[in-house]
């Protein structure tokens, strides 16, 4: 336990002489510099969204109230606004963003067994490193790119999207690219407030030719808009594997922000693009998800397993307390290429997670979660318990302490610093 004890202090030094050292430090992302506002404008957390920031990313990037009394740095315009009323003799005008739209984010990873012979720390410096770019080209016309640089692997996603088809007013909007599904919201992995990956999104089926997992971008087409502002829907396909899969997303939200609008009431938004210093967070609201994912992958030579997953979440926040809960079936057919009857392998997934804001840049975090397989399969069912603290060190700085305790492998203490300009 000696190491274990000296990585803590050695965390706990970390965290104060980096307090010391960021006096200076800056929140200047993409749409920071954009608006010139804080990074808690939209984020509770990087990357978790506050429901400013959640209403901003479903209207395609576009503050819902408008756009124009906010923006500070204008985009430069690329045809004459009266282009517009000589169409189709002419091209419809379009922008792109006043200053290049490049943002990156930096995690440096460390961590250290709570059991076990080997008490070893092990740093990762860096363990990650994310750029990427994002804005609109004109109204309605969003787009993302992101490069992640891993371990020494490159991986990358973009999509462009067409927002509020047919004048629809966010009823209809099309994306198209490479993007992450995001089967429930409340578990959305991208925008999760911890280090650790939640459990049922990141597993791949043990010894199959089949490695689908819920997480991570997948190319393809999607249609989703926003129906009387509480209703929000997604549908698609995708080819992750060669072949086409499909899926589809729901959501309602009572209480709150509503999908469509950034804030209750312009004035409410007023204030949220201002940046509260504390509360900023708050959106009393009780929310409802669905998703079901279709596919099919070839495990060997003609031989496909068709899979699906099923999925259900729910999400109460109130004041300081944010709590989710999710359970998710999922069924392949024949993982295992033996083409023999009742070779299908059931799994079932149940997660809660609960965080309450102990101040503004203070966060404590509580998750469990567990995975089962049908007894076919001879693997240990697996059951996470993940405690942490987040500190916000400044807008855009953040430090995540974590404790991982698992019954499939070690305990884990984990520490993970982030920062983006």
């Amino acid at each position: 336990m000696k190491k274990v004890w000296k990585f803590w202090l050695f965390g706990l030094f970390g965290f104060i002489m980096f307090s010391f050292l960021v006096q200076t430090a800056q929140s200047l992302p993409t749409f920071s510099r954009k608006f010139e506002t804080s990074c808690s404008t939209c984020h509770v957390s990087v990357p978790k969204l506050t429901a400013f920031g959640e209403s901003f990313r479903l209207n395609g990037y576009q503050i819902p109230e408008g756009d124009e009394k906010y923006i500070k740095q204008k985009p430069t315009s690329l045809g004459a606004e009266p282009w517009k009323e000589v169409w189709p003799n002419a091209i419809w005008p379009g922008a792109i963003p006043g200053s290049f739209p490049l943002s990156a984010w930096i995690m440096f990873d460390g961590k250290a067994p709570l059991q076990g012979a080997n008490k070893e720390l092990i740093f990762d410096f860096p363990h990650e490193v994310e750029i990427f770019m994002a804005g609109i080209l004109g109204e309605n016309v969003p787009f993302f790119a992101e490069v992640e640089i891993e371990g020494g692997e490159v991986g990358a996603e973009a999509w462009l999207g067409f927002y509020s088809l047919f004048n629809s007013d966010r009823a209809l909007n099309l994306r198209v690219g490479t993007f992450e599904v995001n089967p429930l919201p409340m578990f959305f992995d991208h925008l999760r407030l911890g280090k650790e990956h939640y459990l049922y999104n990141n597993w791949r089926m043990p010894g199959s030719e089949n490695n689908f997992r819920l997480r991570g971008g997948k190319p393809g087409l999607e249609l989703n808009g926003i129906v009387g502002s509480r209703f929000y829907y997604s549908t698609g396909i995708l080819s992750p594997g060669g072949g086409l899969d499909g899926y589809g997303t729901f959501r309602f939200k009572l209480g709150g922000t509503p999908y469509n609008r950034s804030a209750p009431t312009e004035e409410a938004a007023d204030k949220a693009i201002g940046v509260l210093p504390t509360g900023f967070w708050v959106d009393n609201a009780f929310e409802l998800a669905a998703f079901a994912y279709f596919g099919k992958t070839d495990v060997a030579a003609d031989v496909p397993d068709s899979f699906n997953r099923l999925g259900v979440g729910a999400r109460w926040t109130y004041q300081n307390f944010d709590l989710a809960a999710a359970y998710i079936l999922g069924k392949n057919n024949d993982p295992f290429a033996t083409g023999a009857t009742g070779s299908e392998v059931d799994s079932k997934g149940f997660q809660i997670e609960g965080s309450y804001y102990i101040f503004p840049w203070l966060i404590a975090e509580a998750r469990y979660e567990t995975l089962k397989l049908d007894d076919t399969v001879t693997l240990l069912d697996q059951k996470n318990t993940i405690v942490g603290l987040i500190w916000m060190l400044r807008a855009n700085v953040k430090l995540v302490t974590e404790a991982t305790f698992s019954n499939t492998s070690d305990n884990i203490l984990n520490v993970r610093l982030i920062f983006g300009f």
